[in-house]
């Protein structure tokens, strides 16, 4: 399948219903289960984040058997996997158990296989929303809004492996209804809404993908940048451009929404 920028495709307790056949999850490593417990106390998602920097970008990790194989690392992400496992290990409170049950309730649905994982970014937020992870600050009330007709990954996708209806069917879904976003950063009321460990997700400009990054705000100097699994540098980093700039000059972008993670 042909990469698109960073691959936006999306890991909470495992229900009855699930079928685990996936590779070993050992334990959390002790120095990440610290830092888990110091974001759960200070009430900052974004810290395991932080932990993370220096960690290498690796992208296409992901099963592409099926039925699939849940990845699992702390030592290689891609934008949304960086994303995904920040927020199972918030969740997990350093259990490794609940971590890995956390993350398979985020990527997918119903059942482990690729027609049921979350490829595409905004169903994975949406499940993140449903779960009472996030909460969207973008909304009809206070941003604009696009219908886009998504089709990328089925155009793609050729294997008498995988069922093309059901990523067909998930398409259509988002499709038939407006996508949210913001379009400016240095609006004053957008500004206000955004706050230091916020989620944000970048719209893609092409009308056959939803979005094309993410990663989480972060506050310097009263300056808002992007705490991400870098495509551009390789690594988990903290962009060298503010928001503001980064959104002027890749023209690969039409917007960005806002979650926030629920405490």
């Amino acid at each position: 399948m042909k990469k698109i920028g960073c691959k936006v495709i999306f890991f909470w307790v495992l229900t009855s219903g699930y079928f685990l056949k996936a590779q070993k999850f050992n334990e959390i490593p002790i120095k990440l289960k610290l830092a888990v417990e110091k974001s759960i106390s200070s009430k900052r998602p974004i810290s395991i984040g932080q932990y993370f920097i220096g960690a290498p970008y690796l992208a296409n990790r992901l099963s592409k058997s099926n039925p699939e194989k849940v990845y699992f690392s702390f030592t290689d992400f891609d934008c949304v996997t960086y994303v995904e496992n920040v927020l199972a290990l918030y969740h997990s409170k350093g259990n490794h158990i609940q971590f890995s049950e956390n993350l398979i309730k985020i990527r997918y649905n119903d059942s482990i296989s690729y027609e049921n994982r979350n490829h595409y970014l905004i169903t994975g937020l949406e499940k993140l929303v449903k779960l009472n992870i996030l909460t969207p600050i973008n909304n009809a009330f206070n941003s604009k809004s696009v219908f886009k007709n998504i089709d990328y990954l089925s155009k793609y996708v050729n294997s008498k492996h995988i069922d093309r209806s059901k990523l067909i069917k998930t398409e259509k879904s988002i499709s038939s209804r407006p996508i949210y976003y913001f379009d400016y950063m240095n609006d004053s009321d957008t500004k206000t809404l955004i706050q230091d460990g916020d989620i944000i997700a970048f719209l893609s400009s092409r009308n056959d993908l939803d979005f094309k990054h993410v990663g989480f705000v972060c506050v310097k100097n009263a300056k808002k940048y992007i705490l991400h699994a870098s495509q551009e540098k390789k690594v988990v980093c903290i962009s060298d451009m503010t928001i503001d700039q980064y959104l002027l000059k890749n023209k690969k972008i039409k917007g960005f929404q806002i979650y926030r993670p629920n405490l």
